[in-house]
């Protein structure tokens, strides 16, 4: 990341595995073309909690590529899992001089898991609150910053709930999955609403799909 004008500060992104050693859990930078790799499981899927993430797990490893070298022998550490709180969903965001970003404020996004770059979002997002309280010497300015993600990322992750409440019914997801195999235009249009890659200022078939489908969805209860 570009240095910022005035400051020092600058951002390096890395990959660390967590290990576990006999002083307790430490972080490692991942090196010597090491791969981080996981599934993930929507607990909007009706069976959910019969899953064996394990076997899911090994299953995936056993799909990737041969380069990636992926076996119990040059495995790094044992799996680990946890929740991945989406679209919000925690709270509060703001407190009386602090705000939440990135995982600590559910930011993920719901349609894909991904988590880094609204991390880097919401940090942005922020920090300007933070300095635009600081500058007047008023810390109540800081309660604007809910809003401000509710009309930056609010319709677009209301639309991403409706669609994981959908495809966790395997017959929805089967149906889907069959339907935009076979219909490559579909396929790259649902891609990019789930990476957010639509564009705003480029009105094609996609985006005024998308734009119908959102002003129903915004007529739609938030719950």
């Amino acid at each position: 990341m570009t240095k910022h004008d005035g400051t020092p500060l600058q951002l390096e992104k890395k990959l660390f595995r967590r290990t576990f050693t006999k002083k307790g859990p430490v972080l490692e930078p991942v090196v010597n073309g090491a791969v981080n790799v996981g599934v993930g499981l929507l607990s909007t899927f009706t069976r959910w909690k019969h899953v064996n993430t394990t076997r899911m797990m090994a299953d995936y490893a056993a799909t990737a590529p041969g380069y990636w070298e992926l076996s119990e022998e040059s495995k790094l550490t044992q799996p680990v899992g946890g929740k991945l709180t989406m679209s919000f969903s925690k709270g509060p965001l703001v407190g009386a001089n602090w705000v939440t970003i990135g995982d600590a404020a559910g930011a993920i996004n719901p349609w894909n898991g991904e988590g880094i770059s609204y991390a880097y979002e919401t940090g942005r997002i922020a920090a300007d609150h933070v300095g635009q309280a600081l500058g007047a010497g008023d810390l109540s300015l800081l309660r604007r910053y809910p809003q401000y993600l509710e009309d930056e990322y609010g319709l677009y992750y209301k639309m991403a709930r409706i669609f994981v409440k959908l495809i966790g019914h395997p017959t929805v997801m089967r149906t889907l999955a069959h339907t935009g195999m076979h219909n490559r235009s579909l396929m790259e249009w649902t891609l990019k609403v789930m990476a957010n890659l639509l564009d705003e200022d480029d009105k094609h078939m996609g985006e005024r799909t998308y734009d119908a489908l959102a002003a129903i969805v915004r007529t739609l209860p938030t719950k």
